[in-house]
């Protein structure tokens, strides 16, 4: 009986034929990050196939280490080359990174909020205007705030609310407002859910005196989990962000890092999922940053690294505050 073997194809033929300067500037990749001086030792995998992918490994350790770990929020960063797909020198391209959140989840967390303001009047919303200030530049939130704001783009023409809609469409006819009032999401849905001070900021309610208003929080709290809410709320309050990141686009944008409802699967989520809907209708943009660096200037790279630090912090915070308001 004859044994029939299945043909190998021999481990020196390359999976994959690649142009010769392609080839070449994927592998300039490496030493452009060496010369940046960009990552350890403990970062570079023990052996690879691919150098280009072993710097998107090493890229990815390095974060990781940076922001340690997280309970709520799955930021993916991406390093790569314009011009990767191109047969172009590596000099006559750029270097990038772009970021985004990979899990875009919902947390409920109106309870925990409403019970720190209970503890101590303004508290909770306080560390909730802290989540949405400095969010907005490191990590962006969708807040019950933010979704009444699209509320308005998608339902209201721009108005506070749906009345002119309505007039417009219906007129005098009670019974087709009714109908119409039932079928879309209302200002009285917010207002059913989520208190007015979560949903309108008043004047004066800057970055300085929520951190302020924290301090003395912490001198008055003796719950050790509002002390520590307090606490993180007070550290995201304090960092800055000197460069902004933020792609320049068109379309609907719906990069968020998380869905902050007030209560579970409440209006604020539907308004993201009909958010969502649109935008996959037509352009939109789901990059929380991005940043392109000449790769003649491997010192680019390092510089951005120096100023990500912060967002990395506020990243680690955020997740912190989301994951202990949500329990």
């Amino acid at each position: 009986m004859t044994a029939f073997t299945l043909p190998r194809i021999d481990a020196r033929i390359p999976q994959a034929i690649l142009p010769a300067l392609m080839i070449q500037s994927r592998s300039a990749l490496p030493q452009y990050l060496m010369e940046a001086e960009a990552l350890s030792e403990a970062d570079i995998p023990l052996s690879w196939e691919c150098s280009f992918d072993a710097c998107q490994d090493a890229m990815k350790s390095w974060i990781q280490r940076e922001i340690g770990e997280l309970h709520c929020l799955e930021p993916s960063f991406h390093l790569g080359l314009s011009h990767a797909e191109e047969n172009v020198p590596f000099c006559d391209g750029s270097v990038f990174v772009e970021w985004r959140d990979d899990g875009k989840y919902q947390w409920a967390v109106g309870e925990k909020l409403e019970a720190l303001n209970t503890l101590l009047p303004g508290l909770g919303a306080i560390v909730l205007h802290v989540l949405c200030r400095q969010s907005a530049p490191a990590y962006p939130l969708f807040v019950p705030d933010v979704a009444l704001d699209t509320a308005s783009f998608l339902y209201w023409y721009g108005y506070e609310d749906e009345e002119l809609v309505i007039d417009d469409v219906c007129g005098d006819d009670e019974e087709e407002r009714e109908n119409m009032r039932e079928s879309m999401v209302t200002l009285a849905d917010f207002k059913a859910v989520v208190p007015v001070w979560a949903l309108n900021w008043p004047r004066g309610l800057t970055l300085e005196y929520c951190s302020r208003y924290l301090r003395r929080s912490l001198r008055k709290l003796t719950d050790p989990a509002a002390r520590q809410i307090a606490a993180d709320a007070l550290s995201l309050s304090l960092l800055q962000f000197e460069t902004s990141y933020a792609e320049d686009f068109e379309g609907n944008y719906v990069g968020f890092g998380a869905v902050l409802s007030w209560a579970e699967n409440d209006v604020t989520v539907r308004v993201y999922d009909d958010l969502c809907e649109l935008a996959g209708q037509s352009e939109y943009c789901e990059l929380i940053g991005e940043v392109e660096l000449s790769p003649t200037e491997p010192k680019q790279f390092s510089e951005w690294q120096q100023d990500m630090r912060p967002r990395f912090e506020a990243i680690r915070l955020i997740d912190r505050l989301i994951h202990a308001l949500s329990m």
